[in-house]
């Protein structure tokens, strides 16, 4: 999910900041039943403390390009159903030269093991399971994909709680397998015009015609239009009407009906829209590129620096007032552990284990299980 947010300042500057969604999920079986798209937080909050047990240079993910850590992890101070935490990026695996941008002077060289380290603050709900992140606008690092890959390598971290879940639940036949710890995934998609419906006022529609699926004559502007290309031997391309708002109101029922009827025709290969958010920011939306995305103001202060707290709280926004994910997915509470004392000892001697070892987290998972 991808959602942009944008605030004044006291010198009236704003700065638009995307924040990505995803839904974390649990499964586990239930009389061999499988429950998809449950959130089990006792599970994840565990898991993501447990991985701060590592030290920092053996925590990290990290391919030949990419690297993705964990800094921090902690309870909202502003909303008991909030957790907050820090993940920072870095790009590397090229060297690269540094420069002043007003002389052009070669300034430093960043060798293919150095990044530029950034900070990107994420949000977690306890009871859904909605993750949101911030943009990763500095080093386009942070990926649903690079986040699975992180969370899988400090797998084995959790396993003392499946365990002792497994234990606990084994009467009810309740079951978490290690396979299927959690799941990672976008937010389930928007509608059309549940989309347009967010515009504060349209500013033009597209449609693209296929004209080789209008009869010729049908239509006179596109007969037209045609006759001109061909005139002047243009053959391959594609045909695009731009219907532009000039009315002083929004007109965003209006378009949204008219548009609901040429779509329902079906003569037409393709079709956009593009109108202003209620904060002002301008979006050209498409069936192709619909995102959950959401407009929060965010103010930056004089050093032009975002404040954290108004990032924050725009997020707690979305969770409250705006959160796609169903409420009553919670796993059933009596199947929890609740005292996590002897799993927590236990996740202490593997982190210690990790820690004291000058093998790779990998390796030290890979001899546990040949074990």
């Amino acid at each position: 999910m991808v959602m942009k947010i944008v605030r004044k300042t006291k010198k009236g500057k704003k700065i638009r900041m995307k924040i990505r969604g995803f839904e974390i999920c649990n499964h586990y079986m239930d009389s061999d039943d499988l429950k998809i798209g449950y959130y089990n937080h006792e599970l994840m909050n565990l898991f993501i403390k447990s991985i701060l047990l590592i030290d920092l240079d053996k925590r990290k993910y990290k391919n030949d390009e990419v690297t993705l850590n964990l800094i921090e992890y902690k309870q909202s101070s502003n909303n008991v159903n909030l957790m907050e935490g820090v993940f920072t990026t870095a790009r590397h695996g090229v060297s690269k030269k540094t420069i002043n941008v007003e002389t052009q002077e070669e300034m430093n060289k960043i060798e293919s093991f150095e990044g530029v380290k950034n900070e990107i603050q994420f949000t977690l709900h306890k009871i859904t399971g909605l993750l949101l992140v911030e943009e990763d606008k500095q080093n386009h690092v942070f990926t649903r994909p690079l986040l699975k890959s992180f969370f899988y390598k400090h797998r084995n971290l959790i396993y003392p709680y499946v365990d002792e879940f497994n234990t606990k639940n084994k009467s009810e036949k309740v079951i978490i397998y290690k396979s299927r710890i959690f799941t990672i995934a976008s937010l389930p998609p928007i509608n059309f015009f549940e989309k347009v419906s967010e515009f504060k006022s349209i500013k033009n529609g597209v449609i693209y015609i296929n004209t080789s699926e209008t009869p010729k004559g049908e239509v006179d502007v596109i007969k037209k239009l045609e006759d001109e290309l061909e005139e002047h031997k243009i053959e391959d391309y594609d045909l695009e009407i731009k219907i532009k708002n000039k009315s002083p109101r929004g007109m965003v029922k209006v378009f949204e009906k008219y548009f609901e009827g040429m779509i329902n025709a079906q003569k037409y290969d393709f079709f956009a829209i593009e109108g202003v958010t209620k904060s002002g920011a301008t979006k050209k939306i498409n069936p192709d590129t619909i995102t959950r995305d959401f407009d929060i103001e965010v103010e930056i202060n004089g050093n032009g620096i975002r404040v954290l707290d108004d990032i924050h709280r725009g997020m707690e926004e979305i969770v409250e007032n705006e959160n796609p994910l169903s409420a009553n997915r919670k796993i059933n509470q009596s199947f929890l552990i609740k005292d996590d004392t002897n799993v927590w000892s236990k996740i202490e001697e593997i982190s210690n284990s990790i820690n004291q070892s000058e093998k790779s987290e990998e390796e030290i998972t890979e001899s546990q299980r040949a074990e």
